[in-house]
C-alpha cells in the first residue's frame, strides 16, 4: 500500500469507527431514558459536561503534539526515539489526569450545589471522575499510534470503549433506579468510567503486540536518547497551541448563546421566541451541520502525522500530495453534504425534529460544512509542519468576524437568525483562508481548486438535479412526508454516488481503500468498463 493509500485508509478506519462509536452512543439514550426518565437525563447530563470539559483541560493538545514527534522520529528511522516520547507523555498525562481526577471528586459537592444548583448531581460526578484519568492515558497511546500512521488501534479502542460504556450505562441505570434516580443517574455516569478502562486495556494490548512484533524483527535502532528537558520544551510548545485552539470556539459558542438572543431582542422578538430562535440555530441547524466532522476529523487526524513525517524527510512535494488528497476527499464528503441539506433544509428538519421553520437558519448554514472541512484539513498540515499557532491565529481572526456579524447581521430586517449562521460560515472561510496563505509561505502550496472541484461539482450538480425532481415527485405521490424525506436522502446518495464514479471523480481502487465494504463495491464497478480502475 502506498503512503498516500496508508493515509486515506487510516482516515476511512477511523471514519468507521467514528460513525459506530456515534451510532451507540445516540442508540443507548432511547432505552436508557425510558429507564430513568427525564430527571434522571437531566442529573446525567449534568454531570457529563463538566467531565468533557475536565478531561479535555487533562488532555492539553499532547495528543496532537506526540503524533507529531513519533511521526518526526519514525520519518528517522528512531523508533526507540517515538517510544521515548511516549513514556514522557504518559508520565505527564497520567500525572495531570490522575490530578484533574482528584479534583473533580475532591469538588463534587461544590460544583453540585453551587454550578449545579442540584446537589443530587454529585453523585454523578463522583462517579465520573475516575475516567478523567483512563482517557488523559488513552489519549497517549492513541498519539502514538496516531505518529505511527497506525489507526487501527485507535478505532478499534473507540468502539470498545463506546461499547462497554453504553452496556454499563443501561446495566447501572437498571440495578440502581430503585435506589432513586440520582443513584441510577450516578449508576450511568461511571459508564465513562467502565468505557475508559476497557478501551485502555484495548490499547495496552496492541502495544504489547507491537513491540513483541518490533523486538521480533529487530526494528527497534539503538540511537542517542533526546534530553528529558528539550523533549518536554518541544512537546508542550507544540501542545500548548493545539490546547488554546480548541477553546477558542467554545468561548464563541458561549458568547453567542448570550448575544444572539438579546440581539434579537433588539430585532423586535420576544425572550420566547429569541430563545426558541436560537435553540433552532445552535441545537437543531448547528447539531446537523457537525455531523460530516466526523469524517473530516478522522482525515485531519490521519493528516497530521502524514504531513509531519513527509516533512520530516525534507520531501515538500510529498507534503503537498497528501495534503492535495487530503482535501480532495473532504470535500468528496461536504459537498454533497451541504447541497443536500441546503435543497432539503425544512424537510430534513420535520423529519428528526417536526420543526421545519429550523430549515431556515440550517440553509443558510449549509456552506459551512465545506469551509469548515477545509479549515481542518489546512489546520492539520499546518499542525504537521509543526506550526500548531497559526491555525489558531486564524481562527481567533475568523471568530472575531462572526462575532461582529452577530451583532450587527441579527438586527437587520429580513435576516434575524440568519446573521448569526452568516457570521458562522464567514468564521470558517476566513480562517480557512488564512490557513492556506499560511501555507503557502511556508511550502508554496496552493490548491488546485478547478481540478479539486470540477468533477466532484459535476456529480453534485446531477445529485441536486435528481434530488429537486424525487422530492417534487415523491410528494405528489406520497401522502407521508417522512417517508418522502428519506426516500429523497437515498435518491440523493445513490444518485451522487454513481454520478461520482461516471465522471471519473473516484476510481475504483480509491473505493476499495473503503474498509470492509469498498473492496465488494469495487468489484462489482470494476466491471463496468466506462469507470476508471
Amino acid at each position: 500500500m502506498t503512503r498516500q493509500n496508508s493515509f486515506l485508509f487510516g482516515a476511512m478506519i477511523l471514519t468507521v469507527a467514528g460513525l459506530l462509536s456515534r451510532f451507540f452512543g445516540v442508540l443507548y439514550r432511547i432505552p436508557f431514558a425510558r429507564l430513568v426518565g427525564a430527571e434522571g437525563i437531566g442529573l446525567y447530563q449534568m454531570a457529563y459536561p463538566i467531565y468533557t470539559t475536565v478531561l479535555a483541560l487533562s488532555t492539553a493538545g499532547l495528543p496532537i503534539a506526540i503524533s507529531i514527534l513519533v511521526a518526526e522520529k519514525n520519518a528517522r528511522g528512531d523508533r526507540w526515539g517515538g517510544r521515548q516520547v511516549l513514556y514522557l507523555a504518559l508520565v505527564l498525562l497520567a500525572t495531570l489526569g490522575a490530578v484533574m481526577s482528584y479534583g473533580l471528586y475532591h469538588w463534587a459537592d461544590w460544583l453540585a450545589f453551587q454550578v449545579l444548583h442540584d446537589r443530587r448531581a454529585m453523585y454523578s460526578i463522583l462517579a465520573v471522575s475516575p475516567a478523567v484519568f483512563f482517557g488523559a492515558v488513552m489519549s497517549a497511546f492513541r498519539g502514538y499510534f496516531q505518529g505511527l500512521q497506525w489507526m487501527m488501534p485507535t478505532g478499534v479502542s473507540q468502539v470498545v470503549e463506546q461499547l462497554v460504556r453504553v452496556g454499563t450505562v443501561l446495566t447501572a441505570a437498571l440495578l440502581l433506579m430503585s435506589y432513586g434516580v440520582e443513584f441510577a443517574a450516578a449508576g450511568a455516569a461511571f459508564g465513562a468510567v467502565a468505557g475508559g478502562a476497557a478501551g485502555l486495556i484495548t490499547l495496552l494490548l496492541f502495544y504489547t503486540w507491537f513491540c513483541m512484533r518490533d523486538h521480533a524483527g529487530n526494528k527497534v535502532k539503538s540511537t542517542p536518547r533526546e534530553g528529558m528537558v528539550e523533549l518536554t520544551y518541544r512537546l508542550l510548545v507544540l501542545a500548548v497551541p493545539a490546547s488554546l485552539g480548541a477553546l477558542v470556539m467554545p468561548v464563541v459558542q458561549t458568547l453567542d448563546a448570550v448575544l444572539v438572543p438579546l440581539r434579537l431582542q433588539v430585532a423586535g422578538f420576544t425572550v420566547e421566541e429569541a430563545t426558541g430562535l436560537y435553540g433552532e440555530l445552535s441545537g437543531m441547524a448547528g447539531t446537523l451541520i457537525n455531523l460530516p466532522t466526523i469524517i473530516t476529523t478522522a482525515i485531519t487526524t490521519s493528516l497530521v502525522p502524514a504531513i509531519s513525517e513527509a516533512a520530516a524527510r525534507g520531501r515538500v512535494k510529498q507534503v503537498g500530495e497528501q495534503l492535495s488528497l487530503a482535501l480532495r476527499a473532504s470535500l468528496l464528503l461536504c459537498l454533497p453534504a451541504a447541497v443536500g441539506m441546503w435543497l432539503l433544509a425544512e424537510e430534513i428538519m420535520h423529519l428528526l425534529y417536526n420543526v421545519p421553520t429550523a430549515g431556515v437558519p440550517l440553509k443558510v448554514l449549509a456552506p459551512s460544512i465545506v469551509f469548515l472541512g477545509m479549515y481542518q484539513v489546512s489546520a492539520g498540515a499546518l499542525q504537521g509542519l509543526g506550526r500548531t499557532m497559526l491555525p489558531v491565529r486564524s481562527l481567533i481572526i475568523g471568530a472575531a468576524f462572526k462575532i461582529f456579524l452577530n451583532y450587527y447581521l441579527t438586527v437587520l430586517p429580513g435576516l434575524g437568525i440568519r446573521g448569526p449562521a452568516i457570521g458562522t460560515n464567514v468564521t470558517f472561510l476566513v480562517a480557512a483562508t488564512l490557513n492556506f496563505y499560511s501555507l503557502f509561505g511556508l511550502i508554496g502550496y496552493t490548491p488546485n481548486w478547478v481540478s479539486l472541484l470540477l468533477k466532484p461539482g459535476l456529480a453534485v450538480t446531477i445529485m441536486g438535479a435528481c434530488v429537486i425532481w424525487a422530492n417534487q415527485t415523491l410528494t405528489l405521490a406520497w401522502a407521508l412526508p417522512e417517508l418522502t424525506t428519506l426516500a429523497v436522502i437515498a435518491v440523493g446518495m445513490i444518485s451522487y454516488g454513481v454520478s461520482l464514479l461516471l465522471v471519473g471523480g473516484l476510481t475504483t481502487r480509491e473505493l476499495g481503500l473503503i474498509p470492509w465494504i469498498g473492496p465488494r463495491l469495487a468489484n462489482v464497478f470494476q466491471d463496468l468498463r466506462w469507470i476508471r480502475g
